[in-house]
């Protein structure tokens, strides 16, 4: 039998590429816990931003030292706290680390912060497109993250595939979106005094606190040149 020798395709699969298809499973279905929150953004407000401390609080605490996002995270979480307070609603506790599985690669956290972020700037333009800027949510009124998504995808598509750090990324990416589901869970179904509040229409900054997770100076991000 003659063998038949196929062309190799002219580009090459990304580990990026790789990433994202084989976490989207995990992704979508994270996603879709925020249906409700979709259908009734001003009623399910309170328990958004919880979710939103939950799963972001999760991560934190699993994440290895190096992340990109770290300065971003602890500035997400800051607000959340602020925005939860005027709101008078808590955070209900998550799932405690499993300290067997350790802690989650840097990048496998910059795919899900930088990427929940890229998504929350895309609710924030439909939920809030006539809102003043000042009566947003704290959360809301944070720095967009496209630079650092950009210098993330670089960071990516220099990886090989079959790098065994890849395998890893994967992985851990795949268990960063389990823990975010849980976390989010454990928030419930909402509550009529989740709904969007008045004391939210005055938000004023005050000082940041500590950085949330483990950073490595040498990381400091940068703007792209």
């Amino acid at each position: 039998m003659t063998k038949i020798h196929r062309p190799a395709p002219s580009h090459a699969v990304s580990f990026r590429q790789i990433l994202r298809h084989e976490t989207s499973a995990a992704h979508e279905a994270g996603e879709a816990q925020f249906s409700q929150f979709f259908a009734a953004p001003e009623q399910k407000l309170g328990w958004f931003l919880a979710a939103q401390a939950a799963g972001l609080g999760v991560l934190a605490r699993h994440a290895a030292p190096g992340a990109l996002c770290a300065g971003l995270l602890s500035d997400l979480l800051d607000r959340l706290d602020r925005d939860l307070a005027r709101l008078g609603r808590p955070v209900h506790p998550v799932p405690a680390p499993d300290a067997e599985q350790g802690l989650l690669d840097p990048l496998a956290v910059d795919y899900l912060v930088l990427g929940s972020r890229l998504g929350t700037q895309v609710i924030d333009r439909k939920v809030f497109a006539e809102t003043p800027a000042e009566a947003k949510p704290l959360y809301f009124q944070a720095p967009a993250a496209g630079a650092l998504w950009k210098r993330h995808c670089a960071t990516l598509d220099a990886l090989r595939p079959a790098e065994p750090r890849a395998t890893r990324i994967v992985a851990d990416a795949t268990r960063g979106f389990h823990l975010f589901a849980q976390a989010v869970q454990a928030q419930g179904a909402g509550t009529p005094s989740d709904a969007l509040a008045p004391a939210l229409a005055s938000n004023s900054i005050d000082h940041p606190r500590p950085a949330r997770i483990a950073t490595d100076t040498n990381l400091t991000p940068k703007e792209p040149t």
